[in-house]
């Protein structure tokens, strides 16, 4: 019975040895090495884009108004007319005004002929200097109040402030006005402007925005947009509005009321993300990984990936893949980590 025992321990002896000996590490010579396709991965980390909805405005309105009071007498523009910066648009009765003018030109002109004989006089010494002082200052007084006079004949003509066009009338003629009162609101549409409305996160970051344009279809070109303004008070919904100024050539192409999708860009302060070939995935354990190529010694290992974003088509927006890394994007489920692998070229080159 030794005997026998002895013979069954070294036969079991000699199985186990051949069996380790025969146990080959991967891509020996006797494995074919696997062929895979590579793709280089460019970062996605310079800025953020986004995208709203805007619609396009005049640059802004104007309200004509009377500098004085009075009847109004005359309009000259019905709404919807086109005008331009100086034209008469209404008129006030003026007569009174005309009656005040001659009247001080009358006492004007008395005073300017005293005036050279108190020159004279005071020339000669014949008058005491404080009387002649007196008599200047009086002369200046209504000197000023000729020039007063005649403005406001002048401001009983209302000339348009801007180009534009009328977009309301508020008065009819014989009614009497106040000075500052609106007669006409004009619509300036030499700059026109974008007004978008903003989420909460997106405006406490706007020191970030790196570039702004706008797209309609009924353009067919993006336009560059520059920030006017923001206004930091937040609607009904929370949206903070953002004033943006449009390009003196598209003037043209535009129209007031007309609606625009903006795409405003932004710094990326969060860590590089790269876009990467969906195949290139693949899961263990709940987490998401790619094979990463060496170039060295042409193997490949595998790298912990963060998927950013939902599939956009047959791309993903991941984090965690070093800048200009090489993965494979085809058949990622046979490979083993430390393979040695055989790039070729992808067959849509």
């Amino acid at each position: 019975m030794k005997a026998e025992n002895y013979i069954l321990l070294i036969t079991i002896s000699l199985t186990g040895f051949f069996s380790v000996g025969c146990k080959r590490p991967v891509n020996t010579l006797d494995t074919p090495v696997r062929n895979v396709i590579l793709t280089e991965i460019e970062q996605n980390n310079s800025s953020i884009s986004n995208s709203y909805d805007g619609v396009v405005e005049e640059g802004k309105n104007v309200n004509a108004a009377f500098m004085t009071g009075g009847k109004l007498l005359s309009l000259k523009a019905k709404e919807g007319d086109r005008v331009t910066k100086g034209q008469l648009l209404a008129t006030l009765d003026d007569t009174d005004y005309h009656i005040g003018v001659n009247q001080l030109q009358v006492q004007f002109d008395q005073m300017t002929a005293e005036k050279k004989r108190m020159d004279e006089m005071f020339t000669r010494h014949n008058i005491a200097p404080n009387d002649y002082e007196k008599f200047e200052t009086g002369y200046k007084q209504l000197k000023l109040q000729l020039e007063m006079a005649k403005n406001k004949l002048d401001y009983t003509r209302l000339y348009s402030p801007s180009d534009g066009f009328i977009s309301y009338r508020y008065m009819q003629p014989g009614e009497l006005v106040d000075a500052g009162t609106p007669i006409y609101k004009i619509v300036d549409d030499s700059s026109l402007e974008v007004s978008v409305n903003l989420p909460l996160h997106i405006y406490l970051k706007r020191d970030e925005i790196t570039n702004i344009s706008g797209s309609s279809p009924n353009i067919g070109e993006t336009i560059p947009l520059s920030v006017v303004s923001f206004i930091p008070d937040a609607d009904n919904n929370q949206l903070y509005q953002m004033k943006l100024e449009i390009s003196p050539e598209y003037k043209s192409k535009l129209t007031t009321g007309m609606n625009m999708k903006v795409d405003v860009e932004m710094k990326n302060n969060e860590d590089s993300t790269s876009l990467v070939p969906s195949r290139s995935l693949f899961y263990e354990n709940g987490d998401t990984y790619v094979w990463i190529f060496n170039d060295i010694d042409s193997t490949i290992s595998k790298k912990k990936v963060v998927v950013k974003d939902a599939p956009h088509g047959n791309t993903s927006i991941v984090a965690g893949i070093p800048a200009h890394a090489k993965i494979a994007s085809a058949g990622v489920k046979q490979l083993t980590e430390g393979e040695k692998v055989n790039v070729v070229e992808s067959p849509l080159k």
